[in-house]
C-alpha cells in the first residue's frame, strides 16, 4: 500500500485534515519537512470470521 499523508495545514487544493495526493517525493519531503502534511499510519483492517453456530 501507498504511503498516505493528510494536510496539516491548507496546501493547494487540499484542506487541514484532507488526504495530499499527486505529489512527487521531492514535494512530500519538503512539506514534511516544513510541517505542512504528516504520514499517515496505515494498520491492516482484520476480521473475524463468524460460523453462525453462536446461540
Amino acid at each position: 500500500m501507498a504511503k498516505q499523508y493528510k494536510a496539516l495545514k491548507p496546501v493547494g487544493r487540499f484542506q487541514v485534515g484532507e488526504l495530499v495526493g499527486g505529489l512527487n517525493e521531492d514535494q512530500i519531503k519538503k512539506l514534511v519537512a516544513d510541517g505542512v502534511i504528516q504520514q499517515v499510519e496505515t494498520t491492516a483492517v482484520t476480521t473475524k470470521k463468524t460460523t453462525g453456530d453462536a446461540k
